[in-house]
């Protein structure tokens, strides 16, 4: 009887805990879901969101709407605070205000850090480093003088103003000449046409062309692939879409430097939980690149990391 009592016990309590865990509830807030990038990060949270028995509440605004509205992540994670959520996994957009910001709930930031808000910690790319090799993968094929062209995101983004950072760091130190240095947007309807400006715009022969992020790469693909193959400059992208593939297959694209946005989502999504059981994380996780060639696409570790991408 007394076997049988302690079993009743610890199997009540058992699923006391799993209860308590499954009742749980995590915000999610990025900048967008259109992305390529951000669904393969949705689908990352929502992984580990399945193995650590958590519900998910996520609510993102249209791309760019939060870079239009002022303030408009921070009044849908006012809105997921008040709907109870524990924590809040956030890729931030910059607000406009002149102090730091305090949420009532823990907050790990993702992709990207932030001065806006106090997160325990950020799950993201050494954008800087990344940057760094994505103008290594082309120190092979550049020589002093090169004529290259940087296309910039916007100057308050903080990843991929440190990638563009980091390309021309290295693109200083071989002597290339950037000839084209200019912002063309987040939207890639609206890129779109700047890039054509910018790099039609340039008298000269391009010997490459730097894209920082999936909206302009996409947009620089198509651009330059309507090029002449003569006139075709070395195109270097970041993040991924399924028409680089192709790119890479063909050669227009050059080299694609890419994250993993799955697991940066996994470890945030990861660590919130862990935080909440009392196991704070370290205050700052990076995530490695991978370069992608058309030598190493058909290779079984990059096609892994491609899977990831896949809906």
């Amino acid at each position: 009887m007394r076997k049988t009592l302690s079993f009743f016990l610890l199997l009540s309590a058992l699923t006391a805990t799993v209860s308590t865990a499954r009742a749980t509830t995590i915000g999610v807030v990025l900048p967008g879901s259109s992305l390529v990038f951000y669904q393969a990060m949705i689908k990352g949270i929502e992984q580990a969101a399945e193995d650590r028995h958590v519900h998910l509440l996520i609510r993102n605004p249209s791309d760019g709407a939060s870079l239009d509205t002022s303030n408009l992540q921070l009044r849908i994670i006012d809105y997921l605070v008040q709907q109870g959520v524990a924590g809040v996994v956030l890729a931030p957009e910059p607000l406009q205000s002149k102090t730091q910001v305090s949420i009532r709930v823990p907050v790990i930031l993702v992709d990207r850090d932030s001065p806006d808000y106090r997160g325990i910690s950020t799950v993201y790319t050494d954008n800087f480093g990344a940057g760094k090799k994505a103008a290594l993968s082309l120190a092979p094929a550049l020589q002093k003088g090169a004529k290259v062209a940087v296309l910039r995101l916007a100057p308050n983004i903080s990843s991929t103003t440190a990638r563009e950072n980091g390309f021309l760091s290295v693109a200083r130190e071989k002597g290339w000449d950037v000839v084209v240095d200019t912002y063309v947007g987040y939207r890639p309807r609206d890129a779109e046409g700047l890039i054509t400006r910018a790099l039609n715009g340039y008298p000269g022969h391009l010997d490459a062309v730097f894209a920082p992020a999936e909206p302009i790469a996409y947009g620089a693909l198509r651009i330059i692939d309507a090029k002449a193959i003569a006139d075709r400059p070395r195109l270097v992208v970041f993040d991924w879409r399924p028409e680089f593939m192709d790119g890479l297959r063909r050669g227009v694209i050059y080299a694609d430097v890419l994250q993993d946005p799955y697991r940066m989502g996994y470890l945030a999504l990861d660590g919130l939980v862990s935080a909440l059981q009392g196991h704070p994380p370290r205050p700052q996780v990076f995530v490695d690149v991978v370069t992608v060639t058309p030598n190493n696409m058909n290779d079984p570790a990059i096609r892994s990391l491609l899977a990831n991408y896949a809906h």
